[in-house]
């Protein structure tokens, strides 16, 4: 062989294998102390980003695993009070039976019907103070959104109502100034972007033709068409207004001349109406003072006051579950929300609260719960009447029906629990599965890793021993030189 001296070939290739020695010994050991096959991109592109994805589904199925278990305890405390309400049912239903019979007497029925007034009112109370953290449950709101409408105060001689242009709630006035009669049969029914508050008029000036003039007279515009059940279009003024009944002269009173109409437009500075927790019902709105707005129900039993120091605020009468916020529009002088009505209705066609159960975004990885509500009022207790040996005996059907109302809802609460356990074994299932799956792909095998280790560091061994033999080899040339 040659006898060289500048290139070591042989040192030089057992440098190259202990180098790959070395870096073997060295992901041996990362993937001992870690426990992991993959510690970075680079050990395997394709394997990290699918177990990435399934460590991102395990920690959503965790959450969603608490996420039933705090369902279920809801609906552990929803039971719990319509328990209690069941028993109060049965100690009615004893009542009633005992005053419905005549050997008892008049005063002895007063006292019955007192303990039964206590009693459904304590219905109520449990009812209205059964909540989990903040939310109530047994109100009938929960899982049962509300619709809810902003509206004039109903005022003889006019026809009034709210136009929602998006951006603000929009009182509208018709009068009729003359002797002609406004009917309901007309409406504004939309508003367009440069629409300017103020009083207009209408009239009437030959059939079938209707003029309408701004509050200055600077303006004017007129209509012709069919006007029985059609929409008046006013676009340079940018105001549209619906007309039905069978005759326009008749339906809805425009009238000619100086007996014209009014039409009365102010913006409420009213938005984002919020009655989410609020109970069904009109509610009343006053300000009869810069600064403070009041919201009351059409009962007059519960009422709040509110004071603020400008618009954009939002007032939270969290008293009677309504929330709304002054916008631009409003005006702390002018005061047009003083008279305005809220209407609350149940909506009847919601499917209820959602739970995310599940790590996508779809109904099969949620489930909706509603819970109805237990109320005197919802279940038909109200007017009960113990007094008279006739309003007891009329009781014992209404209590009947309220005790079937009642175990209908606490069904419901069951199936939903029973519903909630099955989610809550199967998310425990799917994160068992789906973490093995992540751990075929990410984690080490520890024995065949140890195996690899056992081998590198031979290897490492040797190859340190190779490259001093090979470093020593070229020093036989000095026997040459001699």
């Amino acid at each position: 062989m040659g006898l060289r001296i500048q290139n070591n070939i042989a040192a030089m290739n057992a440098h190259k294998n202990l180098q790959i020695s070395d870096s073997a010994m060295s992901k041996s050991l990362q993937r001992l102390s870690s426990g992991y096959r993959i510690n970075n991109a680079a050990d395997d592109a394709a394997g990290l980003a699918i177990s990435q994805g399934f460590r991102a589904d395990i920690a959503s199925f965790k959450v969603a695993s608490r996420n039933t278990s705090e369902a279920s305890a809801m609906l552990q405390v929803a039971e719990g009070g319509m328990d209690q309400i069941g028993n109060m049912l049965t100690r009615l239903k004893e009542l009633a039976t005992q005053a419905a019979s005549a050997n008892v007497g008049s005063s002895e029925r007063t006292k019955i019907n007192a303990e039964a007034t206590a009693l459904t009112s304590e219905i109520d109370r449990i009812a209205n103070s059964t909540k989990y953290g903040s939310t109530a449950l047994l109100t009938g709101t929960f899982g049962a959104s509300q619709t809810g409408a902003l509206g004039a105060a109903a005022v003889a001689n006019h026809v009034t109502g709210i136009v929602d242009d998006s951006a603000d709630n929009v009182s509208y006035d018709f009068v009729d100034s003359g002797a002609g009669s406004i009917a309901t049969s007309v409406k504004v029914t939309a508003l367009g972007a440069g629409v300017t508050e103020g009083t207009y008029t209408i009239s009437q000036t030959a059939a079938g033709i209707i003029k309408i003039v701004n509050s200055s007279g600077t303006v004017s515009e007129s209509y012709s068409g069919a006007l029985t059940g059609d929409t008046l279009t006013f676009a340079n003024l940018g105001i549209t207004i619906t007309v039905t009944g069978s005759t326009l002269d008749v339906a809805v009173g425009f009238s000619a001349g100086a007996a014209a109409t009014t039409l009365t437009l102010n913006r409420t500075g009213l938005t984002s109406l919020n009655i989410s927790q609020a109970k069904a019902g009109t509610y009343n709105i006053t300000q009869t003072a810069a600064g403070v707005i009041g919201v009351t129900n059409s009962a007059g039993t519960a009422s709040q006051l509110l004071s603020f120091q400008s618009s954009d605020t939002t007032l939270d009468f969290n008293v009677l579950g309504i929330s709304f916020k002054l916008g631009a529009g409003f005006s702390n002088t002018t005061m047009e929300l003083n008279g305005m009505q809220m209407t609350v209705a149940a909506n009847t066609s919601a499917a209820g609260n959602v739970f995310q159960v599940g790590a996508q975004n779809n109904s099969d990885n949620q489930i909706s719960l509603a819970i109805g509500g237990v109320r005197t009022a919802s279940l038909g207790l109200t007017g009960l009447d113990l007094s008279t040996a006739t309003g007891a005996q009329t009781a014992l059907d209404t209590i009947d029906s309220a005790v079937s109302t009642l175990s209908g809802l606490r069904g419901d609460v069951g199936a939903s629990m029973n519903r909630l356990s099955y989610a809550a074994a199967n998310l425990a299932t799917t994160i068992e599965n789906t973490q093995a799956a992540e751990s075929v792909i990410r984690d080490v095998d520890m024995a065949s890793e140890m195996t690899d280790f056992t081998k590198n560091q031979i290897l490492l061994q040797a190859g340190t021993a190779m490259l001093a033999q090979a470093n020593m080899a070229p020093q036989g040339i000095l026997s040459l030189l001699k």
